[in-house]
């Protein structure tokens, strides 16, 4: 059986629906009922009338009419030989576009695909939907933003007509959500994608219910709705540890952090990392991830004012890196806690941590991380009023300055200021 979706022509009347012919015959739907799938025509507001009204509007009511429309002396739907003849003479249309395109006359070729995307509606709906994933991403490519928008608020009328008519099936869900992904539409995109979730879920489907919420949640983070993808991948974070998957439940906790990091939301961000650092210990195989993940923790209990924690986790974090093998984590870790410690006055536990970074740097064999740490460690003497310690700190850093040929001038007038002072 044929579907086929027409609209009113603009202005509609107070009692207007969406017309949809079944076979041959026309049945008059009333207005149609609200629906959380139908979303609004908020996009309509920022298009020009012009542009909008005629692309929305019933081509058979076009005045002209498109050449490629046969011209009946009474006013019916056309028949299956017409439309046979105009799907025909649209794939021509189509070439006939691809060679404006490759003479460069874009504006041209886009007039033709957008006329070729309203007359397919008069094909059915399918093939209506197909000429819009086919042409999406052609105009994304040409940043063709209003064109975009014209297919987008078309693409709402076909699904709020679907809905009304009870012919919203998941597969056509999947196939309007992708279609909206590719025209730019996330919100549409994501407001189907939740629904189909929901019905998953509901029909005890987990796994259809999983790939859903991970389609909504990549989604969200795509466009920026950092609390509303943590959520998600939260919820995604639950299933798979209720199932003992902790693969997932470790890719999920990733993404949740990453996203509540991003939306500023420290506290639920360390709860998800602690939740992951307890998977990690359970696992041998997994403990190389701890050190980065305790450097992490730290710098969000600092960032959250709580110091003494990120004195502990910074702590942890640079010893498991030693017994890691990883320098560059433990080094890291070793500085931003001795930047903690500057702030808190605690000298000795800052010298004594440079020392260390020292001994660190050597292991990895670093030798622009032990200059700058011979050059932390002269600024702190000397913060601390011992000239001679910072003078002996400051050639240790001038003889590897030498050897890589960086910052020699830096550490010679250090030494030169000091030296003058200190006699």
């Amino acid at each position: 059986m044929c579907v086929r979706l027409f609209d009113h022509k603009w202005p509609l009347p107070p009692w207007r629906g969406w017309v949809l012919a079944i076979g041959l015959g026309f049945v008059i739907l009333g207005p149609l009922p609200h629906s959380p799938l139908r979303p609004t025509l908020v996009q309509a507001q920022a298009l020009r009338p012009e542009l909008r009204d005629p692309f929305l509007a019933d081509p058979l009511e076009d005045d002209p009419r498109d050449p490629l429309l046969p011209m009946p002396l009474v006013d019916r739907p056309l028949s299956p030989l017409e439309l046979l003849a105009l799907e025909a003479d649209l794939d021509e249309r189509l070439q006939a576009a691809e060679a404006l395109l490759a003479a460069g006359q874009d504006d041209e070729a886009i007039a033709l695909w957008l006329q070729d995307v309203r007359l397919r509606r008069l094909l059915g709906v399918d093939a209506e939907l197909a000429a819009m994933q086919r042409l999406a991403p052609r105009l994304r490519d040409r940043n063709a933003t209003e064109s975009l928008q014209l297919l987008s608020l078309r693409l709402e009328v076909v699904q709020a007509a679907l809905a009304a008519a009870d012919s919203l099936t998941p597969e056509r869900q999947l196939l309007l959500a992708d279609t909206y992904r590719q025209l730019g539409n996330s919100p549409a995109a994501i407001a189907l994608h939740q629904d189909l979730a929901e019905q998953a879920q509901a029909a005890g489907n987990l796994r259809q219910y999983q790939t859903q919420l991970e389609t909504v949640a990549d989604l969200e983070a795509r466009q920026f709705a950092f609390a509303a993808a943590a959520t998600a991948y939260g919820d995604l974070a639950d299933l798979a540890q209720t199932a003992e998957n902790q693969r997932d439940e470790t890719r999920y906790l990733k993404a949740r952090i990453h996203n509540l990091e991003q939306g500023q939301r420290l506290e639920p961000a360390l709860e998800a990392q602690q939740r992951l650092l307890a998977l990690y210990t359970a696992d041998e195989s997994q403990w190389p991830l701890i050190p980065p993940l305790q450097h992490q923790m730290a710098q969000n209990y600092r960032a959250l004012g709580n110091l003494d924690t990120a004195s502990r986790s910074y702590q942890a974090a640079y010893i498991n890196a030693i017994d890691q093998d990883q320098f560059n984590v433990a080094a890291e870790a070793i500085r931003e806690l001795a930047d903690l410690y500057k702030t808190l006055e605690r000298w000795a536990d800052v010298r004594y941590l440079y020392e260390q970074l020292i001994l660190v740097e050597q292991q990895a064999f670093s030798a622009y991380g032990l200059m700058d740490a011979f050059d932390q460690l002269g600024q702190l003497y000397e913060l601390i009023d011992d000239p001679e310690a910072a003078l002996e700190a400051y050639r240790e850093g001038l003889i590897l300055a030498r050897h890589l040929n960086h910052r020699q001038d830096y550490f010679e007038m250090q030494i030169d200021r000091l030296t003058e002072e200190t006699t």
